[in-house]
């Protein structure tokens, strides 16, 4: 395939704080009742998926725009925590600034596609200087106004935000929920993108073209994908 685009999943994509995710949601799930889950559970239910398609999943199917605000709050507080307790250590993974720049500066067109909310993308602008790459033109994130992963809606809009189709565009995704989603929205090529030592979100009903742990080789996956320009 010759893509002609670049569609990228953000959490544990492009950053690497599926580790972050999974603790400030194990603690902040039991602290709202849910029932305990597995670190590989986890990691096969929670990525890519929204607060509120979670808080019905997980703690309950039935509740108030109160309780899940206090839910979505609570956890994200925790979250945002855990990663400025890194410091310098909070950053995106390896290769990745380079990858942007590069595809930046050739004028290849490239979009996220997050189901994060604003007030995290917004937490990502400020730390992590986001708006070097990115404008809010070409961020999709969850707003509420479409379903999100696994539904295909979220691929789908951002593919178009480029003025392409998702069959000319290549997805880097790490949730099942995630990977679906462009499976199903009909994307050229889907890549996998997870840390090694992590549970792995493939499963049956998805497919992939590549499996890769970190973006050291981005040249040689991007040259393979026709867009090393």
């Amino acid at each position: 395939m010759n893509a002609k685009g670049i569609l990228f999943d953000f959490n544990g994509t492009l950053l690497f704080d599926t580790n972050l995710h999974i603790k400030s949601f194990g603690q902040i799930l039991l602290q709202f009742g849910a029932k305990p889950i597995s670190e590989e559970q986890l990691v096969k239910t929670i990525l890519g998926k929204t607060n509120r398609r979670l808080y019905a999943e997980l703690i309950s199917p039935q509740f108030t725009e109160e309780e899940l605000q206090a839910f979505v709050q609570t956890k994200e507080n925790e979250y945002f925590r855990l990663c400025l307790a890194l410091g310098e250590n909070f950053r995106l993974a390896d290769g990745v600034c380079e990858m942007l720049d590069f595809l930046k500066d050739n004028h290849i067109p490239y979009c996220l596609a997050t189901g994060s909310e604003r007030m995290n993308v917004e937490f990502y602008m400020e730390h992590l200087n986001l708006d070097r790459w990115f404008d809010w033109e070409h961020i999709v994130y969850e707003n509420g106004s479409f379903p999100g992963k696994p539904a295909p809606d979220i691929y789908r809009i951002a593919a178009e935000r480029l003025g392409l189709s998702p069959a000319e565009c290549l997805v880097f995704e790490d949730g099942t929920a995630g990977i679906r989603s462009a499976n199903a929205a009909g994307a050229g090529a889907v890549i996998a993108i997870y840390e090694a030592g992590l549970p792995s979100p493939l499963t049956e009903d998805t497919h992939v073209e590549d499996v890769l742990y970190d973006h050291s080789q981005w040249k040689n996956t991007l040259a393979k994908y026709g867009l090393l320009r």
